[in-house]
């Protein structure tokens, strides 16, 4: 039996493969005061998802939101120190510092960073000061409470399990 094979053209460098221009929804802004809250329970680098909720973290503060984001579980352990053979290193350039270099932009735009100190200490086996410069170390009670304050406030509530 012949197999039908779907013919088209190759992709090519430079050239689109989807329409990236369409848009359905309008570019929509926060309203003054507007919160976003974003809740990152997440193995490091096993997977795209907390990377992306970080950049979504980022878009959502410049459409004008007061954005912070929880690093908290296993996901204590991005916002941290690290590299090869150094700390900062980015040894055989395998992406060693796209997480810490993630949290770094939050940080400078404005972004309010919090990890829990409990799952760096007990998952993790590190210490506040292993946390990168800015981040907010929170006791793991405080996650309930930050989610209670931010559904109290009508804030936009984004949370990210993997495990």
């Amino acid at each position: 039996m012949a197999v039908d094979r779907v013919k088209s053209e190759r992709p090519q460098e430079g050239k689109a493969l989807v329409d990236y221009e369409e848009k359905l929804f309008p570019d929509h802004q926060a309203n003054e005061g507007e919160k976003a809250l974003f809740l990152i329970h997440s193995v490091p680098y096993e997977g795209s998802v907390a990377g992306i909720n970080m950049l979504t973290a980022i878009r959502a503060k410049r459409k004008g939101y007061d954005v912070s984001v929880l690093f908290y579980g296993p996901a204590s352990g991005i916002p941290v120190y690290r590299g090869w053979p150094n700390v900062g290193d980015d040894g055989y350039g395998a992406g060693i510092q796209l997480y810490p270099n993630l949290v770094r932009r939050l940080l400078s735009e404005g972004i309010t960073v919090y990890a829990c100190r409990f799952s760096a200490a007990a998952l993790l086996g590190q210490n506040e000061s292993s946390f990168i410069e800015g981040v907010t170390p929170i006791h793991p009670t405080d996650i309930l409470d930050i989610v209670i304050e931010h559904h109290r406030e009508g804030a936009m509530m984004f949370s990210t399990w993997t495990v």
